[in-house]
């Protein structure tokens, strides 16, 4: 076998060069195949469908709807409501493809959620499933999505699960991503944030993932708007938001301008109690 690139006569077995002015590389030919057939042009190439659930919840920010091979690093501060709308987006899976979801539950023990799951009113607690992990996760994560095969997953959260280990942060995005592809559903990644506002971890654990997302309390007060916002997806527009209220039933979706209004409301009354 001789050297693509100077020609050079190459020992055998070997694909790097010997030839001191060349060094290269050599790629090993599979039997039969022409260098047509490792390649294509761009304007022959099949164009890939993303299929997308609607949730009529995050849609937007979303691009369209929930890519079933995404995964998501879901960031925000205590008590913006990422369970409520985790729990949420739980039900409305259940609701759409009469299957289980799974919620890996480290934050919280299984009782909290179901008090929340409660007052939310939820339709389908009976087919959101909880990994009890506050105490660490006792069954290998893979074994129990190939035995449940969810057709959604949150994990509440990578940031509890890692610990200090940012690295392992990153591996456990990497895994449920092969996961998430190979059981065509999404998954949500609960991340926590830096006093900065910023994703905890390393920049490596949101190159893992599909789409990074902020989900935040916009304003001084627990009874203002939430706003979520993508800086980051790989399936959709990026930065787009979307607004709630934090109604007892749970979040409801709201336009910018209504968010604003509500927003300012709410500062004239704080003015008024001064």
């Amino acid at each position: 076998m001789k050297c693509s690139y100077c020609q050079f006569e190459l020992p055998e077995g070997k694909l790097k060069c010997v030839n001191r002015k060349c060094g290269m590389w050599n790629a090993a030919p599979a039997a039969g195949q022409s260098f047509e057939d490792s390649t294509v042009l761009l304007s022959d190439a099949k164009i890939a469908e993303v299929e997308r659930v609607r949730t009529r919840l995050v849609d937007v920010c979303f691009g369209g709807g929930i890519a079933r091979k995404s995964v998501c690093l879901f960031g925000g501060d205590p008590g913006a409501g990422k369970t409520t709308l985790c729990l949420q987006l739980s039900d409305i899976f259940c609701g759409i493809f009469g299957k289980e979801t799974l919620y890996i539950a480290n934050e919280q023990g299984e009782d909290e959620i179901n008090d929340t799951a409660k007052r939310l009113h939820l339709r389908h607690r009976n087919k959101i499933r909880i990994v009890k992990a506050m105490g660490g996760i006792t069954h290998d994560i893979g074994a129990l999505l190939l035995h449940y095969k969810p057709c959604f997953t949150v994990l509440d959260s990578v940031t509890k699960w890692a610990g200090e280990d940012m690295n392992l942060a990153v591996i456990i995005a990497q895994r449920l991503k092969d996961y998430t592809v190979r059981l065509n559903s999404p998954t949500i990644i609960i991340n926590q944030v830096t006093k900065g506002g910023d994703h905890a971890g390393l920049k490596k654990l949101q190159h893992a993932v599909d789409s990074t997302m902020m989900f935040e309390v916009w304003g001084e007060n627990p009874e203002d708007p939430r706003r979520l916002h993508v800086d980051k997806n790989r399936h959709g527009p990026a930065p787009v938001s979307q607004y709630y209220g934090m109604t007892e039933r749970g979040l409801v979706e709201m336009s910018e301008e209504e968010a604003l209004e509500k927003l300012e409301a709410n500062e004239g009354e704080d003015d008024e109690n001064e």
